[in-house]
């Protein structure tokens, strides 16, 4: 039997009544027509019979792809959440002692960790970069959950790793190194990216175990989690 599933760079998830789709090839977001959103929720989770021209307009366009499994994983839905305000996103510096960066081989780490995620990005694109992040997450490892004090004391190296970058550094920039910092450590820690509608907004941020690091708890219960990689959370 053929199943659909949703092309590797693909992302979706429900705001209220949008379907938001992220195609990390192009980086950029859709908020999806009511009949679209039915169209290809119906063919992912196997409810609709749909017409073969449609089914063949969403393969060539490499939204979806055959399988012989179902769609594994989970799609978040955020159906009456009120959302977040709009995220003037900042460093999170804990204190003033950050600012007095001291380099050493952690932190010399950390900065060309950054280099790599800004290449990746502005060179060869979001799925590339989305890419490493998967290709750093060996199957066969076993990743543990950090402490909040082991958490912070990366936060702060990478924080120092930031201010002497000569560019400003965002919040998906700042989230991509710190998973792929932790990552290298063996740390169970995801980025994630979530959004919403009224207004349009797309935020980055790191988690582990369940909760944001550095950043709004709230982010997590307002915004419709679209992307979360490496540890993508499966169908229950």
């Amino acid at each position: 039997m053929t199943h659909y599933n949703l092309c590797d760079h693909i992302y979706i998830s429900h705001y209220r009544e949008d379907l938001i789709l992220l195609d990390t090839k192009s980086d950029a977001y859709t908020i999806c027509s009511p009949e679209f959103s039915d169209l290809l929720l119906g063919l992912i989770e196997g409810t609709t019979v749909a017409q073969d021209i449609d089914i063949q307009n969403l393969l060539d366009d490499q939204i979806i792809e055959k399988k012989e499994t179902v769609y594994p994983f989970y799609i978040d839905q955020k159906i009456n959440t009120h959302g977040v305000s709009d995220i003037d996103w900042k460093l999170p510096l804990e204190t003033k002692e950050t600012k007095k960066v001291n380099l050493n081989t952690s932190v010399l780490k950390a900065f060309l960790t950054l280099i790599q995620v800004n290449f990746h990005i502005k060179m060869r694109g979001f799925y590339a970069a989305i890419q490493s992040i998967k290709k750093t997450q060996k199957s066969h490892l076993i990743y543990t959950i950090p402490s909040d004090e082991e958490l912070r004391d990366l936060a702060n190296i990478l924080n120092k790793a930031c201010l002497i970058y000569p560019v400003r550094i965002k919040c998906l920039e700042w989230a991509m190194t710190f998973v792929l910092l932790a990552l290298r450590r063996r740390w169970k820690c995801n980025l994630e990216i979530g959004v919403q509608n009224y207004p349009f907004l797309a935020h980055a941020w790191v988690e582990c175990n369940g909760n944001v690091v550095m950043d709004s708890q709230d982010l997590r219960s307002g915004l419709a989690i679209i992307l979360n990689e490496p540890f993508r959370r499966l169908k229950i």
